[in-house]
C-alpha cells in the first residue's frame, strides 16, 4: 500500500519533549524562543508544573515512580552481551540470509515483531533538539536502511492507566527497546556494518512512520502505531544501518476506517488532546491531529505518561484467538466496523477508568 510521504522534515527542537527540556537562562533556551516566541508562554507554564515522576503529580507514588525513574536512568547504561554479539556477528559475516538472521537476533533480544524499510529523508529529524550538548546540530540523512521492531507492553499493567503502574511499564519497555537496539547495533558493527541504535530520547529518526513503512502496523487516531497483534500497546525501537535489507510492505489492518467510526481514544482522552473529527493535512499527509500541549500538560498534572489512549484502543486487547478473529474481520469487512465498535463498548465499556488486571 503506497501512501504519500511528508513534504518536509521535522526539527526535533520543535517537539514537545525537546521544548520541555529547555531551561531559562541557558543559551539554548534563549536561541529557541528567539526563533519561536509564540511558544514561550505555553512552554513556561508547562515547565512550571510538577515534573514527571515527582511529588505533586496527581498519581505520584513514591515507590512505583522511584522504580520507573531507575528504569529510565538504566537506558543510558545499557550493555550488550558479548557472547551474543560474537555468535550472531559470525553468522552475519557468513553472508547467508541476512534478513532472517537480523530478525532472529531482534526476537531473541526481546522484541515481538520486526520489519525493515528504507529511511526516507522525511523520516529523519532535521536538527537535534533534546539535549543541550548537541542542540541545533544538523542531522544528515546518512544510513538509508532501518530495522524496526516493537516490544509489547503488559496488558494488565496498561489497564491501570493513567496511574503510575502504567508509567513503570512504559519505562520497562523503553529500556527493553534500548537493549534490543543496542544489541542489534553491536552485532551489525561487529559484522563490519555501520549501525546506529534509535531508542528513547536518542532518536535521529521518527519511529512511527518507520514502523508503518516496515509493515508493522498503521498510524491510528491517537497518532500512535497500531501494531498487527498488540494494537497501541507497544513501544518502538530501531537500528539504522548500511546493511541493505529487503524492505517490508505496508499493511492494511482496517485501522483507518475503524478509527474513523470508533473514536474511543478521543472520547476517553482525559486532556481532550485527540481529535474526534476528520483528518487534516499535516506536512503533506492527511492524519488526525493531536494537541501536544494539552497532552503533555495532562502528563505533568498527573505525573505519568498517561497511556489511556493506548489502553482503551480496541486493537490493544489481549493477543488471543478471539481477538485475532476480530482483527481478521476488521481488516476485511469495513461494513462491520460499527457493529464491532458496539460490541467492544458492550464488553469493555465506552468510557475508560483505571482497573486492575
Amino acid at each position: 500500500m503506497d501512501l504519500p510521504l511528508p513534504t518536509e522534515r521535522v526539527d526535533e527542537r520543535d517537539t514537545m519533549f525537546a521544548r520541555a527540556e529547555r531551561r531559562a537562562g541557558t543559551p539554548q533556551y534563549e536561541a529557541y524562543y528567539a526563533a519561536r516566541p509564540e511558544l514561550k508562554g505555553v512552554d513556561d507554564r508547562l515547565r512550571a508544573m510538577p515534573e514527571l515522576l515527582a511529588p505533586g503529580g496527581r498519581h505520584y507514588d513514591p515507590v512505583v515512580c522511584g522504580e520507573a525513574g531507575e528504569l529510565f536512568r538504566a537506558i543510558d547504561r545499557v550493555e550488550t552481551d558479548r557472547a551474543l554479539v560474537a555468535r550472531w556477528s559470525a553468522r552475519l559475516r557468513e553472508g547467508s540470509a541476512p534478513a532472517a538472521t537480523v530478525e532472529s537476533i531482534v526476537l531473541e533480544l526481546g522484541a515481538v515483531d520486526v520489519g525493515c524499510c528504507t529511511v526516507e529523508p522525511a523520516f529523519v529529524y532535521s536538527h537535534k533538539g533534546r539535549f543541550d550538548a548537541d542542540f541545533g546540530y544538523p542531522i544528515e540523512v546518512g544510513l538509508r536502511h532501518a530495522v524496526v521492531f516493537v516490544v509489547e507492553m503488559d496488558f494488565a499493567a496498561m489497564r491501570s492507566a493513567p496511574e503510575a503502574e502504567a508509567l513503570r511499564e512504559s519505562a520497562r519497555q523503553y529500556l527493553r527497546a534500548a537493549e534490543v537496539a543496542h544489541g542489534l547495533a553491536a552485532v551489525l558493527e561487529a559484522a563490519g556494518h555501520r549501525a546506529r541504535p534509535q531508542f528513547d530520547a536518542h532518536y535521529d529518526v521518527i519511529l512511527p512512520p518507520l514502523a508503518v513503512a516496515a509493515g508493522l502496523g498503521e498510524l491510528g487516531r491517537n497518532n500512535i502505531l497500531v501494531s498487527r497483534r498488540w494494537g497501541s500497546r507497544v513501544r518502538i525501537g530501531a537500528v539504522t544501518t548500511d546493511l541493505e535489507l529487503p524492505p517490508g510492505r505496508r499493511v492494511d489492518l482496517g485501522v483507518q476506517h475503524f478509527c474513523s467510526v470508533c473514536k474511543k481514544c478521543s472520547d476517553s482522552c482525559p486532556s481532550r488532546a485527540l481529535s474526534g473529527g476528520e483528518k487534516e493535512r499535516v506536512r503533506g499527509v492527511r492524519k488526525w491531529p493531536t494537541d501536544v500541549e494539552r497532552c503533555y500538560g495532562y502528563w505533568r498534572a498527573v505525573g505519568t505518561d498517561c497511556g489511556v489512549c493506548m489502553a482503551v484502543c480496541p486493537f490493544s486487547h489481549r493477543d488471543n484467538a478471539f481477538h485475532a478473529m476480530v482483527r481478521w474481520v476488521v481488516a476485511r469487512a469495513p461494513w462491520a466496523h460499527r457493529l464491532l465498535r458496539w460490541g467492544d463498548d458492550l464488553v469493555y465499556g465506552r468510557g475508560w477508568k483505571p482497573r486492575a488486571g
